[in-house]
């Protein structure tokens, strides 16, 4: 009997805290707090002006484009802190420093700057994320705490804290430990299992050129 009481109560609380969240269908704006969007999400203003206590969800296509994008580009390092936003779809913005969660394709003009990302993360400038799974390109670079995947980036270099995958830039930076390939003019890494490819090659200090490896 009080396993009954317990489990009643728990799903009541369960559901009402559930239904504190509001569901938007169709077409909705992402600025909306405490709110699950199914269909697409849309923003017209810098979300990173906000202080959300709570996050919204949109699954399906999220589109945020933000007049002064263009000063994202001095964000410089992955967003910290808990998420705002959550896509499950497709993200696309010209730029913003927000705190937020991706789950399939991310593609933005300026920075992609995210907390979480699993899927697909394209960006004409660079990628700035805290937790990043699959591929992550950028003509301009790419900045990773902890990665697993393919980072492929241009003259600003694939930097990371942690990175299990490969990494292809001009210049390759694995800061605490990695394994997999770097393939660049310049690579280096802390602590590194796998094959450096490039002009000149760097592992825990010891550089080598072309070719260099640690197993």
């Amino acid at each position: 009997m009080k396993r009954i009481i317990l489990i009643s109560t728990l799903l009541c609380f369960s559901i009402s805290h559930s239904q504190k969240r509001k569901v938007r269908p169709l077409l909705w704006t992402h600025h909306s707090d405490n709110t699950d969007i199914y269909g697409v999400s849309v923003g017209l203003y810098p979300s990173d002006l906000e202080y959300q206590t709570t996050y919204s969800r949109t699954f399906g296509v999220r589109i945020a484009a933000s007049p002064i994008s263009l000063l994202h580009i001095f964000g410089g390092k992955p967003s910290q802190g808990n998420s705002t936003h959550k896509t499950y779809g497709i993200n696309f913005s010209t730029g913003s420093l927000i705190k937020m969660d991706v789950h399939g394709i991310s593609g933005t003009v300026i920075t992609n700057n995210l907390k979480k990302m699993n899927g697909i993360s394209v960006s004409i400038l660079s990628n700035q994320i805290e937790s990043a799974n699959g591929i992550i390109a950028a003509f301009g670079g790419n900045g990773v705490v902890q990665g697993n995947g393919i980072m492929i980036g241009g003259p600003w270099s694939n930097t990371a804290k942690d990175f299990n995958g490969i990494q292809i830039s001009f210049q390759n930076d694995i800061i605490e430990y990695g394994t997999g390939i770097q393939i660049g003019l310049f690579n280096n890494a802390k602590r590194f299992n796998g094959i450096q490819i490039g002009l000149w090659n760097k592992i825990n200090g010891k550089g080598f050129p072309f070719i260099n490896w640690d197993f």
